[in-house]
C-alpha cells in the first residue's frame, strides 16, 4: 500500500497549486489524473502544429504589484511563463450588431475609451469603476489581506444583471459594460455580483495572452511538484473512496491501494461524493451538492489558417446578434447561436498575422442528450451531422464581421458538450462547473472544508473560478489545512 499525507485527486490548476504548496510545506503528496497528461483545463492539444488551449483564454492582474502576480511569484510562475500584453486600448471588443465598443486596461483608460462612444456617460462610467474597485477591496484574499474572525461577503446576496442595468440608464452602454459574460457564463437571474465584479476589476487592471497555449503553466508546476517529492499519477483516476480510523483509503484505476490523512478533490464535488462510501455522508448533503445546477456548456469551433491569410488580433471579439448579452439560459435550438467569443491564440510575441482562430459560444446540454451514452468517436452519422450543422450556422454568423474567414481555414474540427464533459469530468460539460446562485447562496456557494474530517474541495467549484478564482481558492483549501494567516504571510513575503 502507498502511503501519502495527503491524495489529491484531479490535476487542474487547484489540483496543482494545493500540491505545490503542501509539497513545499514537507507534506508527502500524491495527484490522480485520469487523463494521459496532467492539467486539467490548462492543457493543450496540437492541431497542424498549432496549439490550442483547452479552458484557458486569458489571464487578468500580472502587473507586478497586481492580485494574480503575486500570488504566482509564490509559485515560481511569473519569471517563467511566456506571456504576451494584450491591447491596452482595448482588450475586449464587444460588437452589438453593427457598433464596436473597446474595452481597455488601466481604469483612468478603460474610461475615457468607453466616452469615445458615450460621451455623456462620464459620471455613470466613473460610477462603475468605482463601485469595482469599492467590491474588490472588500474581498481580503484579493487584496492578499488576512480574513478577519468572522468576516462575510458584504455582496453575498446581490446580483451581478441588477449591478450592470443600474449603474447607467443607458441600456446599450449597460450591455457593453457586461459584454464580457461568458467570463462567467451570465445568468441574469443568477450570477452573483462578485463573480463579475472581481472578474472585471482583474482584466482591466492588466490583461495577458500565454505565448503557445496554457500548458506551460502545468509543465512548470509538476516539475516543481515532482522536485519536492511529490508524485503524480497520470491515466489513472479514482474510483472508490473509503475511510477507516482517521484515514482515506483510495483505490486507483490502476496500481496498488492508496492511503492518506488528507483527501483533496479537485474534480465535481457532486463526481467525488459518489465515490464515496455512502455511510460517511448525510444522505441531505449528499443530494444538495449532487442536484446542485451546473453552469451552461459551450460549441467550440478549432481552426488552422493559412500562413499569412487572417490579422492577428491583440484583442478578444465578444460578439451579439441583439443587445441582450444576456443570452446564455436562450441559446438553444432556432435561436442558436445568438453569440459568440472569437480569439486569436499567441503564438509567439510578436505574430501578425494569426496560425489559429478559436470560436466559442454557449451550447444547452440538451442538446446532445441524445448521445450522453455513447463513447467518444462512436456516436454515429447522426452526431456528426449535428456537429457539422451546427459548425455551418456558426461560421455563417462569424462570417458576416469576418468574411474572409471562411477562404482562409486550412482545418476545422468542432467540440460540442460532450467534447467537454468526456475530458473534463464535469457534469454536463459545463464551463464553470457549479452554478452560483445569489438568490440562495447557502446553497450554491461551496466551501473547502467539507463535513467530513480532512476532506477538502478546491478548483473552480469552490468561490471563483478562472485562473485567479481558482488560485485564491487553492489558498483558501491549504489555509484550513496549514492556517490561513501563517500562508498568507509566506506569500507576501516570498
Amino acid at each position: 500500500m502507498n502511503k501519502f499525507n495527503v491524495i489529491i485527486i484531479g490535476s487542474g490548476l487547484g489540483g496543482l497549486l494545493c500540491g505545490y504548496i503542501l509539497s513545499k510545506e514537507g507534506y508527502s503528496v500524491c495527484i490522480l489524473e485520469k487523463q494521459p497528461k496532467a492539467g486539467g483545463n490548462l492543457q493543450t492539444f496540437m492541431r497542424s502544429g498549432c496549439a490550442f488551449d483547452t479552458g484557458v483564454h486569458y489571464i487578468g492582474s500580472l502587473l507586478p504589484g497586481q492580485t494574480l502576480h503575486t500570488y504566482w511569484k509564490y509559485f515560481g510562475l511569473t519569471d517563467k511563463l511566456s506571456l504576451r500584453r494584450m491591447d491596452t486600448k482595448g482588450f475586449d471588443q464587444i460588437s452589438i450588431l453593427d457598433h464596436d465598443y473597446y474595452l481597455a486596461q488601466g481604469f483612468d483608460q478603460f474610461i475615457s475609451r468607453l466616452l469615445e462612444k458615450f460621451p455623456k456617460e462620464e459620471r455613470s462610467l466613473s460610477d462603475y469603476i468605482n463601485q469595482l474597485q469599492v467590491i474588490s477591496r472588500s474581498f481580503p484574499l484579493y487584496n492578499l489581506e488576512n480574513l478577519a474572525a468572522g468576516s462575510k461577503d458584504p455582496y453575498i446576496t446581490a446580483g451581478a444583471f441588477r449591478f450592470f442595468t443600474s449603474v447607467t440608464t443607458d441600456p446599450m452602454l449597460s450591455s457593453v459594460l457586461a459584454g464580457n459574460n461568458f467570463l462567467f457564463a451570465g445568468h441574469p437571474d443568477k450570477t452573483p455580483l462578485h463573480v463579475a465584479a472581481l472578474i472585471n476589476h482583474s482584466f482591466i487592471s492588466s490583461a495577458w495572452r500565454l505565448v503557445g497555449g496554457s500548458r506551460q503553466i502545468a509543465d512548470i508546476l509538476v516539475k516543481e511538484i515532482r522536485s519536492m517529492g511529490g508524485e503524480i499519477y497520470t491515466s489513472c483516476s479514482a474510483e472508490d473512496i473509503s475511510r477507516e480510523k482517521e484515514l482515506f483509503f483510495v483505490k486507483p484505476s490502476k496500481g496498488e491501494l492508496l492511503q492518506s490523512e488528507i483527501l483533496i478533490s479537485n474534480i465535481h464535488p457532486g463526481v467525488t461524493l459518489g465515490m464515496l462510501d455512502p455511510s460517511l455522508v448525510k444522505e441531505s448533503f449528499r443530494l444538495r451538492v449532487v442536484n446542485l445546477q451546473n453552469t451552461i456548456s459551450s460549441f467550440i469551433l478549432n481552426l488552422v489558417l493559412k500562413p499569412g491569410s487572417f490579422p492577428y488580433l491583440n484583442h478578444n471579439v465578444y460578439y451579439y446578434d441583439s443587445p441582450n448579452v444576456w443570452t446564455s439560459e436562450t441559446s438553444r435550438g432556432s435561436r442558436w447561436p445568438e453569440n459568440y467569443l472569437l480569439y486569436t491564440p499567441a503564438h509567439s510575441a510578436d505574430d501578425e498575422f494569426a496560425r489559429s482562430v478559436i470560436i466559442l459560444t454557449y451550447m444547452d446540454y440538451s442538446e446532445v442528450r441524445e448521445w450522453e451514452n455513447s463513447a467518444v468517436g462512436e456516436r454515429g452519422k447522426k452526431y456528426e451531422a449535428f456537429k457539422h450543422n451546427r459548425s455551418d450556422r456558426l461560421m455563417k454568423l462569424v462570417s458576416a464581421r469576418f468574411p474572409s474567414l471562411p477562404q482562409s481555414v486550412v482545418s476545422m474540427e468542432a467540440s460540442t458538450p460532450l467534447t467537454y464533459r468526456d475530458y473534463t469530468g464535469t457534469p454536463e460539460g459545463s464551463m464553470y462547473g457549479v452554478q452560483k446562485d445569489f438568490n440562495d447562496p447557502l446553497k450554491t456557494m461551496l466551501v473547502p472544508r467539507t463535513k467530513i474530517r480532512n476532506l477538502f474541495f478546491t478548483g473552480q467549484n469552490v468561490g471563483l473560478h478562472g485562473m485567479l478564482g481558482v488560485t485564491i481558492g487553492a489558498i483558501q483549501t491549504c489555509g484550513d489545512i496549514l492556517g490561513l494567516d501563517y500562508l498568507m504571510t509566506k506569500i507576501r513575503e516570498h
